[in-house]
């Protein structure tokens, strides 16, 4: 049986590479897309400020992001019920499914 040899620090560097980087903007940019166009509108703040981050962390990672601090309320609901019972506030899961639906390579 032969030996591999692992090179981590080139494996590391591939993220960071213009090629990756291109690659992880067009699909955030679809996941952006998706999630606008699956936003849930009331005032319209919410969708408006779903963006990609410009600039991506030291690992590579790119992420979307959203500029409104109700955000989390939209994404995971709150537990509030009205007097039956049913949730006023329920999950919607936009971002999460954005990135669900944005994961292959299909024309959004």
């Amino acid at each position: 049986m032969s030996d591999v040899e692992i090179f981590e620090d080139a494996i590391e560097a591939l993220a960071l590479s213009p090629q990756v980087q291109d690659d992880l903007k067009a699909r955030m940019d679809r996941v952006v897309a998706v999630a606008r166009a699956t936003a849930p509108v009331l005032t319209g703040d919410y969708q408006r400020s779903i963006h990609r981050v410009e600039r991506p962390d030291d690992d590579g990672t790119t992420h979307v992001d959203t500029g409104v601090h109700y955000a989390i309320y939209v994404e995971h609901g709150t537990r509030q019920t009205d007097r039956n019972g049913r949730s006023i506030h329920p999950p919607r899961y936009n971002l999460s499914h954005a990135l669900d639906a944005a994961g292959g390579d299909h024309d959004v």
